[in-house]
């Protein structure tokens, strides 16, 4: 399956807190997504480093780096047809929930605008992106 038919979904510590990894795999089936690749583990430090290494030095860096480490996480590659990335990425809406809009995993599931790395999911921002984090995270 070729780049721009993949991607990679994580879902975080605070979906698996809130006990919304079902609504979230609902969400992604009901848009017509495939899951590729399903694993649920905690990620290591250098791994976390690494997926956020294009913010590194920016205020929120620690905080993201922090919250991924602080529980299991859901690693999931997607795949289906078009911009996965793209299509994705509009599925989970804007990362402030607050700002999302309805219909979007963050818009109708976010409840923490304080705190905007607690936002459920990460979802890889373009095709090539999602290559380097499925190789880091999901073993290619």
């Amino acid at each position: 399956m070729g780049s721009a038919r993949r991607t990679l979904l994580i879902i975080k510590p605070d979906a698996y807190a809130r006990g919304l990894e079902g609504a979230v795999l609902e969400r992604i089936r009901a848009a017509g997504f495939r899951i590729l690749r399903r694993e649920r583990r905690r990620l290591g430090r250098e791994e976390v480093e690494e997926l956020y290494r294009e913010h590194r030095g920016k205020p929120f860096f620690h905080a993201n780096t922090e919250f991924l480490l602080s529980g299991e996480v859901g690693l999931l590659v997607l795949g289906g047809d078009g911009d996965v990335a793209g299509r994705v990425r509009a599925l989970v809406g804007e990362k402030d929930p607050s700002r999302a809009r309805p219909g979007t995993i963050r818009g109708d599931l976010g409840i923490d605008p304080a705190r905007i790395e607690r936002n459920l999911v990460h979802a890889s921002a373009s095709p090539a992106e999602a290559e380097r984090e499925i190789a880091l995270l999901a073993g290619g």
